[in-house]
């Protein structure tokens, strides 16, 4: 006879089908007003798991493919999900070793990243700065279910090429409005007091000035 693992494993495949359903519309929205790549993806063990994917239309954007495992703590997506996650969870999963370097940017010292992920939980979104992509910056935030625990996150990628504050902005507030909106589809509520503020175009795009003083890109470019 079929056992609990089975059982098990068909309730996780129908809940993150659910949530990809729920996630699609919110994300063709987002790509459509951003024409930028919008991503969404779930936690697992120290990968983060890519589940659904929206393109852009420019001929230069994000190549990647639904399914694909990347290391969680060189990933927008991946620090948003771990920033969800108690400092003790972070390190027992991370084991205590270095962190694989995929670009001179990626975080690779324990310490730093959960440095990192205090400033995440402290702002509600996490970036990736040419940390797993050189030419790459990635903006994300997570996604709670209708008991307000975290079950993936979503997030916007651009080339450095197309990247200013003043497209960064709205994506970050559009990301966010469609975070809450996801979890009001699951259910959930009330809203998250952190994703509402960033919902705010004007406080999404004070919060990127502040956080963006120790981005690579934002050295030679103005914050306007």
């Amino acid at each position: 006879t079929l056992g609990v693992k089975v059982w098990e494993n068909g309730q996780s495949y129908r809940k993150g089908h659910d949530l990809v359903r729920e996630a699609r519309p919110v994300m063709e929205a987002i790509a459509e007003a951003s024409n930028e790549t919008v991503q969404l993806a779930r936690l697992d063990g120290t990968e983060n798991v890519y589940l659904a994917k929206v393109d852009s239309t420019h001929p230069l954007r994000l190549q990647s493919e639904v399914g694909t495992r990347l290391s969680a703590h060189a990933t927008g997506l991946g620090k948003a999900l771990l920033a969800c996650l108690p400092d003790a969870e972070v390190r027992s999963r991370l084991g205590g070793r270095p962190l694989p370097r995929m670009t001179p940017q990626t975080i690779v010292g324990i310490e730093a990243l959960i440095g990192e992920l205090h400033r995440i939980r402290r702002w509600g979104f996490a970036v990736d700065d040419q940390e797993y992509t050189p030419g790459l910056f990635c903006v994300a935030v997570p996604i709670r279910d209708h008991r307000g625990e975290t079950v993936a996150a979503i997030s916007v990628s651009v080339p450095l090429l197309r990247l200013d504050m003043a497209m960064l902005a709205p994506a970050l507030a559009r990301l966010a409005a469609g975070s809450l909106d996801i979890t009001r589809r699951l259910g959930g509520g009330p809203d998250d007091p952190l994703l509402t503020r960033l919902a705010e175009p004007t406080f999404a795009l004070g919060a990127l000035v502040e956080r963006g003083r120790s981005w690579s890109w934002t050295a030679t470019r103005p914050a306007s």
